[in-house]
Protein backbone atom coordinates (compact mmCIF):
# COMPACT_ATOMS: atom_id res chain seq x y z
CA UNK A 1 0.00 0.00 0.00
CA UNK A 2 2.65 2.62 0.83
CA UNK A 3 4.24 1.74 -2.62
CA UNK A 4 0.91 3.19 -4.36
CA UNK A 5 1.08 5.82 -2.48
CA UNK A 6 4.60 6.85 -2.83
CA UNK A 7 3.80 6.40 -6.61
CA UNK A 8 0.71 8.43 -6.46
CA UNK A 9 3.11 11.24 -4.58
CA UNK A 10 6.06 11.10 -6.71
CA UNK A 11 3.32 11.92 -9.86
CA UNK A 12 1.70 13.89 -8.41
CA UNK A 13 4.57 16.14 -8.07
CA UNK A 14 5.84 16.02 -11.38
CA UNK A 15 2.60 17.12 -12.53
CA UNK A 16 2.52 19.69 -10.20
CA UNK A 17 6.27 21.19 -11.38
CA UNK A 18 5.79 20.64 -14.84
CA UNK A 19 1.45 21.40 -15.43
CA UNK A 20 0.83 24.94 -15.80
CA UNK A 21 -2.00 26.51 -13.89
CA UNK A 22 -5.66 27.08 -15.09
CA UNK A 23 -6.27 30.18 -17.39
CA UNK A 24 -7.23 33.23 -15.67
CA UNK A 25 -11.06 33.71 -15.81
CA UNK A 26 -12.62 36.19 -18.03
CA UNK A 27 -15.01 38.59 -16.68
CA UNK A 28 -19.03 37.57 -18.04
CA UNK A 29 -19.66 40.34 -20.28
CA UNK A 30 -22.19 42.41 -19.41
CA UNK A 31 -25.94 42.63 -21.89
CA UNK A 32 -28.39 44.85 -22.25
CA UNK A 33 -31.56 43.51 -22.12
CA UNK A 34 -34.87 44.70 -23.64
CA UNK A 35 -37.35 44.92 -26.09
CA UNK A 36 -37.52 46.58 -29.90
CA UNK A 37 -40.43 48.50 -30.58
CA UNK A 38 -41.12 51.39 -32.99
CA UNK A 39 -42.54 54.71 -32.01
CA UNK A 40 -43.96 57.23 -34.86
CA UNK A 41 -42.17 54.89 -37.29
CA UNK A 42 -38.56 55.45 -35.20
CA UNK A 43 -36.95 51.82 -34.28
CA UNK A 44 -36.12 52.11 -30.31
CA UNK A 45 -34.76 49.77 -27.57
CA UNK A 46 -36.90 49.93 -24.59
CA UNK A 47 -34.99 48.10 -21.04
CA UNK A 48 -36.69 45.33 -19.81
CA UNK A 49 -37.34 47.45 -16.35
CA UNK A 50 -39.32 50.01 -18.28
CA UNK A 51 -41.46 47.84 -20.18
CA UNK A 52 -44.33 46.35 -18.10
CA UNK A 53 -46.27 44.92 -20.73
CA UNK A 54 -46.93 45.35 -24.40
CA UNK A 55 -50.47 44.55 -24.92
CA UNK A 56 -53.12 45.32 -27.58
CA UNK A 57 -54.62 48.91 -27.22
CA UNK A 58 -57.43 48.14 -24.93
CA UNK A 59 -60.89 50.11 -25.20
CA UNK A 60 -60.52 53.16 -24.36
CA UNK A 61 -62.97 55.98 -22.95
CA UNK A 62 -62.27 59.47 -24.12
CA UNK A 63 -60.90 61.86 -21.59
CA UNK A 64 -62.33 66.02 -22.83
CA UNK A 65 -60.31 68.92 -22.77
CA UNK A 66 -56.94 67.34 -23.35
CA UNK A 67 -54.58 67.69 -26.61
CA UNK A 68 -55.13 65.40 -29.44
CA UNK A 69 -52.24 63.08 -29.05
CA UNK A 70 -54.01 62.04 -25.55
CA UNK A 71 -56.09 58.94 -26.93
CA UNK A 72 -58.27 57.97 -23.66
CA UNK A 73 -58.12 56.40 -20.41
CA UNK A 74 -58.33 52.31 -20.05
CA UNK A 75 -58.78 49.53 -17.42
CA UNK A 76 -55.27 48.07 -16.86
CA UNK A 77 -54.98 45.42 -13.98
CA UNK A 78 -58.04 47.07 -12.05
CA UNK A 79 -56.34 50.32 -12.53
CA UNK A 80 -56.54 53.28 -14.69
CA UNK A 81 -54.69 53.49 -17.83
CA UNK A 82 -53.60 56.61 -19.59
CA UNK A 83 -53.45 56.03 -23.36
CA UNK A 84 -51.13 58.08 -25.54
CA UNK A 85 -50.73 58.10 -29.30
CA UNK A 86 -46.93 57.86 -30.18
CA UNK A 87 -47.31 59.02 -33.37
CA UNK A 88 -48.99 62.18 -32.55
CA UNK A 89 -47.14 63.01 -29.54
CA UNK A 90 -43.73 62.74 -31.22
CA UNK A 91 -44.90 65.16 -34.25
CA UNK A 92 -45.60 62.60 -37.14
CA UNK A 93 -49.02 62.45 -38.18
CA UNK A 94 -50.95 58.85 -38.40
CA UNK A 95 -52.28 57.89 -41.96
CA UNK A 96 -56.34 58.72 -41.98
CA UNK A 97 -57.80 55.43 -41.27
CA UNK A 98 -54.95 54.35 -39.83
CA UNK A 99 -55.10 52.55 -36.07
CA UNK A 100 -52.04 51.40 -33.85
CA UNK A 101 -52.70 47.88 -32.83
CA UNK A 102 -50.52 47.74 -29.69
CA UNK A 103 -49.16 49.91 -27.02
CA UNK A 104 -46.50 50.00 -24.83
CA UNK A 105 -47.10 50.12 -20.85
CA UNK A 106 -44.62 51.83 -19.08
CA UNK A 107 -44.35 51.72 -15.02
CA UNK A 108 -41.87 53.46 -13.41
CA UNK A 109 -41.83 56.18 -10.33
CA UNK A 110 -43.49 59.00 -12.14
CA UNK A 111 -44.83 57.72 -14.84
CA UNK A 112 -47.19 55.46 -15.72
CA UNK A 113 -48.74 55.79 -19.56
CA UNK A 114 -49.09 53.54 -22.86
CA UNK A 115 -47.65 55.01 -25.51
CA UNK A 116 -49.39 53.38 -29.22
CA UNK A 117 -46.66 51.31 -31.10
CA UNK A 118 -46.10 51.54 -34.83
CA UNK A 119 -43.98 48.45 -34.59
CA UNK A 120 -43.33 45.79 -32.07
CA UNK A 121 -40.51 43.69 -33.42
CA UNK A 122 -39.62 41.51 -30.01
CA UNK A 123 -37.33 40.66 -27.21
CA UNK A 124 -33.42 41.87 -27.41
CA UNK A 125 -30.01 41.01 -25.90
CA UNK A 126 -27.05 43.47 -27.02
CA UNK A 127 -23.25 43.64 -25.20
CA UNK A 128 -22.86 46.52 -23.08
CA UNK A 129 -19.59 47.07 -24.36
CA UNK A 130 -21.52 47.80 -27.73
CA UNK A 131 -23.35 50.58 -26.82
CA UNK A 132 -23.00 53.88 -28.59
CA UNK A 133 -23.79 56.86 -25.92
CA UNK A 134 -22.57 59.28 -28.87
CA UNK A 135 -24.56 58.26 -31.53
CA UNK A 136 -27.89 60.00 -31.15
CA UNK A 137 -31.49 59.61 -32.92
CA UNK A 138 -32.81 62.57 -35.17
CA UNK A 139 -35.93 63.59 -34.85
CA UNK A 140 -38.67 64.52 -31.88
CA UNK A 141 -37.47 61.44 -29.70
CA UNK A 142 -33.95 62.39 -29.39
CA UNK A 143 -34.65 64.13 -26.61
CA UNK A 144 -36.33 61.25 -25.10
CA UNK A 145 -33.15 58.83 -26.03
CA UNK A 146 -29.79 58.23 -24.47
CA UNK A 147 -27.51 56.95 -26.90
CA UNK A 148 -28.03 53.27 -28.12
CA UNK A 149 -26.87 50.32 -30.20
CA UNK A 150 -26.18 49.62 -33.72
CA UNK A 151 -27.75 46.63 -35.08
CA UNK A 152 -26.22 46.05 -38.39
CA UNK A 153 -26.29 49.40 -40.76
CA UNK A 154 -29.29 50.47 -38.44
CA UNK A 155 -29.03 52.34 -35.25
CA UNK A 156 -31.40 51.82 -32.59
CA UNK A 157 -32.37 54.68 -29.86
CA UNK A 158 -32.16 53.36 -26.49
CA UNK A 159 -35.86 54.95 -25.07
CA UNK A 160 -34.74 56.63 -21.27
CA UNK A 161 -38.27 56.74 -19.49
CA UNK A 162 -36.92 59.28 -16.80
CA UNK A 163 -36.26 61.23 -19.63
CA UNK A 164 -39.98 60.44 -21.38
CA UNK A 165 -41.30 61.55 -18.34
CA UNK A 166 -39.82 65.33 -18.45
CA UNK A 167 -40.88 65.85 -21.85
CA UNK A 168 -43.29 68.93 -21.98
CA UNK A 169 -45.92 67.35 -23.94
CA UNK A 170 -46.59 64.53 -21.95
CA UNK A 171 -46.21 66.29 -18.68
CA UNK A 172 -48.85 68.80 -19.66
CA UNK A 173 -52.12 67.20 -21.48
CA UNK A 174 -54.15 69.35 -21.21
CA UNK A 175 -55.58 71.05 -24.11
CA UNK A 176 -54.64 74.79 -25.14
CA UNK A 177 -57.12 77.43 -24.17
CA UNK A 178 -57.39 78.22 -28.12
CA UNK A 179 -58.04 74.45 -29.13
CA UNK A 180 -61.34 74.23 -26.48
CA UNK A 181 -64.85 74.93 -28.34
CA UNK A 182 -66.48 76.08 -25.69
CA UNK A 183 -70.35 76.75 -25.62
CA UNK A 184 -72.01 79.31 -24.98
CA UNK A 185 -75.35 79.43 -22.90
CA UNK A 186 -77.63 82.11 -23.86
Amino acid sequence: MTAAFAALTALQNRYASTGCGLPPALPDPEYWRGGVVGIAGVPLLVAARDIEAVIAVPVLTPIPGTRNWVLGIASHHGGLLPVCCGDSLFGQPLPPGRRREYCLVIKRPGLYVGITLSRVEGNIKLPMAQRATETRIEGPLAACCDGGFWQGERFLGLLDSSRLATVGALSDTAARPEAIAEDSAS
